[in-house]
């Protein structure tokens, strides 16, 4: 066997070893993991990295691709359209299975616009209008009755969230308390750290 014959040869089994490894990414599942986040204060946002896996801190959202969801209170807020410079967007699947949704879709997201929030907690309360997403913000929804009870509205719906850098996780927010106060997010995830829009 010729010299040139073997370099064909390694460079036939490294591109095979190449593409099988991709193949080999884009294929493995993602695992769900649970985190509550502390979405309690309203003058400021609880910043998510699915790259990362944790809250992280933001100095300016606006610029920034170092974050993908942001919490406060029971809104929501994704690195895309008026909230950030990423390539983010958010999908709904509707009321399903988490288990069940195994790929994002391709396309249809939703980008950020703006969105009403309580900015202060006093009376009378101080409101202002921010960027945000509007899809997701219906994961639950707040009922008051004449005498004043509260009964907090969970959609259990599961949403794409296309991150900062256009990869994929799906979520599902469960809860909105810790034992009995309110703003702690409990958001079940998968993220697709390859790149695929498979699950």
């Amino acid at each position: 066997m010729t010299r040139k014959s073997i370099l064909t040869m390694f460079v036939a089994l490294g591109a095979m070893s190449f593409f099988t490894s991709c193949e080999s990414d884009d294929d493995s599942p993602s695992v769900a993991s649970e985190i509550v986040i502390d979405a309690t204060a309203y003058d400021k946002w609880a910043y998510f990295s699915f790259e990362a896996d944790t809250v992280v801190s933001i100095d300016d959202f606006s610029t920034s691709t170092g974050w993908d969801i942001a919490f406060h209170r029971s809104d929501i807020r994704v690195n895309c359209g008026q909230a950030g410079p990423g390539l983010g967007g958010s999908y709904s699947c509707g009321k399903v299975g988490f288990d069940s949704v195994l790929e994002a879709p391709a396309d249809g997201y939703s980008l950020n616009t703006t969105i009403k929030i309580l900015e202060k907690f006093v009376m009378p309360p101080v409101y202002a209008e921010v960027p945000g997403d509007t899809l997701v913000a219906k994961w639950m929804t707040l009922d008051v009755s004449n005498d004043g009870e509260r009964t907090y509205n969970y959609s259990d719906n599961i949403y794409v969230i296309r991150t900062a850098e256009g990869k994929y996780a799906k979520i599902w927010l469960k809860n909105y308390f810790d034992e009995t106060k309110s703003g702690y997010i409990t958001m079940k995830y998968s993220y697709q750290p390859s790149g695929s829009r498979k699950f």
